[in-house]
């Protein structure tokens, strides 16, 4: 997981973009960075939660 507290939104997204083949101006840069950035801010505390090696996700509920 990124140190939340070094990750540059603005610097990932201008690394990423072209390697995609996205063509992005300043602007739409600009705001992919702060869409990005609020991702990252909401993801934040779920992936902070340690996790055994053996967890496994929830089961699905089925009817």
């Amino acid at each position: 997981m990124p140190d939340p507290d070094r990750f540059d939104p603005a610097a990932y997204v201008a690394a990423v973009a072209p390697a995609l083949g996205l063509a992005l101006d300043p602007a739409r840069q600009a705001k992919v960075a702060a869409a990005l950035a609020l991702v990252a801010r909401i993801a934040a505390p779920a992936l902070a939660v340690p996790l055994e090696e053996t967890a496994e996700p929830a089961p699905v509920f089925r009817p």
